[in-house]
């Protein structure tokens, strides 16, 4: 290897070391509210601050994807976030590094000879921290309706009992599994209205607020396990439409989330739940077919 690109690599390593302490020191100071600062000025200030410690397009294209990669890494493997949140956050973040370097390759040139390296990481750090110091409490949450709907070809009773009662809960849950989603086993419900839905994490104990047979059973969430600090679910429910051949089973819940900006989020948030409804009702759907 030339001298002049081992010294360009040793640099591009250096800055890359220098990005991801900028991307954890953001994430720690920003990451109670998670919100716009976490998921926007955090990355994209990296990025900025990348292209003003790196030489040439290229070189600054691979240390804002290593950087990123590597930041995302020590949050996983150290267990401050699990697998589908890394992997639900990485579009927006790899795009807010992307742009943030692609800005400061544009004016990089006439900046760097004026300010020097070092102002432009104080100027970085110095705009994460106050973003961080004046966002230190969460967003109130926000609430996201989620539906789903699945057909099963059984009597209606039947399917009312599978639905209501629910019973034990298997299935392939594999993906659920890789995304660190909660995955039930097993939901009771009692002569007075009390509903127990077991997780490996824990229980949602849910009220029954309405039970009109063959048409709406409806639930409130009265006590659960902490899903995910930054999520809660609020009440759930399920319609019954008879068709000529079918029962069309519609479950819907209300979630509750504080991660920002929502334009990004509510649309992963709908996902997630949407895989966890299917499960559950492609197992319900087994026990009313039988």
């Amino acid at each position: 290897m030339k001298t002049a690109t081992k010294k360009l690599w040793i640099h591009s390593a250096s800055a890359s070391v220098v990005a991801v302490f900028l991307c954890l020191f953001g994430y720690a100071l920003n990451h109670t509210g998670l919100d716009e600062g976490v998921f926007l000025l955090v990355p994209f200030c990296t990025g900025l601050a990348i292209a003003f410690m790196s030489k040439g397009r290229m070189v600054v294209a691979i240390t804002a994807m290593t950087s990123l990669l590597l930041s995302l890494s020590v949050l996983l493997f150290a267990g401050f976030e699990g697998i589908g949140c890394v992997v639900m956050a990485f579009p927006i973040l790899f795009v807010s590094i992307g742009l943030g370097a692609w800005v400061g390759f544009l004016i990089g040139k006439r900046f760097i000879h004026q300010y020097g390296n070092i102002i432009v990481l104080a100027v970085c750090v110095g705009l994460m921290t106050f973003v961080g110091w004046t966002n230190k409490e969460m967003e109130a949450p926000e609430s996201l309706i989620v539906q789903t709907s699945f057909d099963f070809y059984a009597p209606m009773d039947s399917v009312w009992r599978s639905v209501t009662e629910s019973g034990t809960i298997d299935g392939g849950d594999l993906a659920l599994r890789a995304l660190g989603l909660p995955v039930p086993y097993e939901c009771t419900l009692d002569n007075e209205g009390n509903r127990i839905c077991y997780f490996g994490e824990g229980e949602i104990r849910q009220k029954v607020s309405k039970s009109d047979h063959g048409k709406s059973f409806e639930v409130d969430i009265v006590e659960s396990f902490e899903v995910r600090h930054w999520l809660a679910f609020e009440r759930a429910g399920y319609d019954f439409i008879q068709h000529q051949d079918h029962v069309e089973v519609i479950r819907t819940d209300e979630i509750v989330s504080t991660l920002r900006p929502r334009w990004y989020w509510s649309w992963f948030e709908g996902q997630c739940v949407r895989m966890e409804h299917r499960y559950v009702m492609a197992s319900m759907k087994r026990k009313a077919e039988q």
